[in-house]
């Protein structure tokens, strides 16, 4: 470690490892994704502001893609739900699209659209969760006792649909294992329309003149940064940069859904980013219920005919998706057997953060927790 540094940020609930320097922890909330686990950001503070920072990660490093290679290609599709515990209906679908596209497999249309619901759902539970911290540094009890409530409301619905409270596993190669029936769409319904009056009241509270004070300006990332460090998803949105996977053709069911428009600033700082957190939770609200009106009129199957044992054809295949934190690629590498020989996954948060060893330099050490919170992680996005 140089010697110039003299603090070392922690974040996470595991104790931090000896070192030398003044420990720093930040603290993001109960509710925040980043208490699980642990990272470090070793910084050089002067007359009270960052200089210097460098992000250490890797506390949590569990090698998924290593286990990939020793199951078959059913297995990994569970496997792929536990790397972000924030959204993990999102893993195992991307693991199952990559898989498909190199079979050739083409989806039944209802299994297109429950997708395409899950996917939003999981959108909004994840923003619901890193918004987690404005509440908590506004000290609005309210409002933090309110969004805990709707999260937990989420794990209620996974596990009436599914079973499981917080990882689905219910992805299968060509089709998904559960149906969307009427008494489950109404639950959703309900819950859509609190997750719609809580982020109005996250909203308030950003816009308070406090709040406004600790995240206009701070941590800004340009479109420059955009493309130099591989940001994407509503990092890049907030830059003013409009990548989204879902604006691709062949995006699960995206390309027959309007999608509000999101009316949120691109000055590429905190404040943008928390904006378009918020933002997006009535985008992903009304893309659900767009799909929830449509889907009683899509009939048919929800699986596909599959050998006994599956085999993708040799070759290199990739596949993305919009996770809610942007692009979530997988590169899966065939032999033609009935296990990958290799499938590598490109998590968006990795890239948020390595861009955050460049956003945090002019930042003063108290605001540091707003612009860790609005560039979240979950360790098992990040650490894979």
């Amino acid at each position: 470690m140089p010697d110039d540094f003299n603090r070392l940020l922690t974040v996470g609930s595991v104790p931090p490892p000896s070192s030398a320097l003044e420990a720093v922890h930040i603290d993001l909330g109960p509710d925040h994704p980043t208490r699980p686990g642990l990272v470090t950001i070793p910084v050089l503070v002067e007359e009270g502001s960052l200089t210097r920072a460098k992000v250490e990660i890797g506390y949590l490093h569990r090698g998924p893609e290593k286990l990939f290679e020793a199951r078959d290609y059913r297995q990994l599709i569970m496997l792929a739900s536990r790397h972000d515990w924030q959204a993990p209906f999102v893993g195992e679908l991307g693991a199952a699209l990559v898989v498909e596209r190199a079979m050739g497999l083409v989806c039944p249309p209802r299994v297109t659209w429950i997708r395409t619901l899950l996917l939003e759902f999981s959108r909004i539970s994840s923003h619901l969760a890193f918004l987690s911290w404005l509440p908590y540094a506004a000290h609005d009890t309210g409002t933090s006792h309110a969004l805990h409530a709707s999260l937990a409301s989420s794990h209620i619905l996974w596990e009436k649909l599914t079973g499981n409270r917080v990882h689905p596993m219910v992805t299968r190669i060509g089709g998904i294992s559960v149906d969307v029936d009427s008494g489950w769409s109404d639950l959703l319904l309900e819950w859509l329309g609190e997750a719609a009056v809580l982020g109005e009241s996250l909203q308030q509270i950003l816009n308070s003149p406090e709040m406004r004070r600790r995240t206009r300006g701070i941590a800004a990332l340009g479109p420059d940064d955009v493309d130099a460090f591989g940001l994407s998803g509503p990092v890049a949105r907030a830059a003013g940069v409009p990548l989204d996977e879902r604006h691709q053709p062949g995006h699960l069911a995206h390309d027959d859904l309007s999608p509000a428009p999101v009316d949120a600033p691109t000055d590429g700082d905190t404040f943008s980013r928390f904006s378009w957190l918020i933002a997006e939770i009535a985008q992903s609200a009304d893309l659900c219920r767009q799909v929830l009106g449509i889907l009683p009129g899509v009939e048919g199957p929800l699986d596909t005919h599959l050998p006994t044992v599956v085999r993708a054809p040799r070759g290199t295949t990739w596949s993305s998706l919009e996770a809610p934190w942007g692009t979530a690629g997988y590169l899966l590498v065939s032999n033609g057997g009935p296990t990958p020989g290799r499938l590598a996954l490109r998590t968006p948060t990795f890239a948020d953060v390595a861009a955050l060893e460049h956003a945090l330099p002019g930042t003063r050490l108290d605001d540091v927790p707003a612009a860790i919170a609005s560039l979240g992680w979950t360790l098992g996005d990040l650490d894979k």
